[in-house]
C-alpha cells in the first residue's frame, strides 16, 4: 500500500493569538509552507507537521493527528 503524507501548516496572524491550521496531503514541505503563506499573508511563527501514513489517521481529543 501506498504511502501518504499529510502535512499541517500552523502560524499565528499579528493581531489574535488563535492559530491558522491548514492541512495538504502529498505535498512538499516547502511547497505547503508557500501555499499557506500566500493564503495567510503577515502569518508569524509557523510550523510544519509531517505525518506519514497508510490509509488511516486517529484524531485524538486534544486534536493530535496521529497514523495509526
Amino acid at each position: 500500500m501506498a504511502t501518504n503524507t499529510l502535512i499541517v501548516v500552523t502560524g499565528y496572524s499579528s493581531i489574535s493569538p488563535k492559530p491558522f491550521r491548514k492541512a495538504y496531503l502529498n505535498n512538499s514541505e516547502e511547497m505547503a509552507r508557500q501555499r499557506f503563506v500566500q493564503q495567510h499573508p503577515g502569518v508569524r511563527d509557523v510550523s510544519v507537521a509531517l505525518i506519514a501514513f497508510e490509509d488511516e489517521l486517529t484524531i485524538r481529543s486534544n486534536g493530535d493527528v496521529v497514523a495509526y
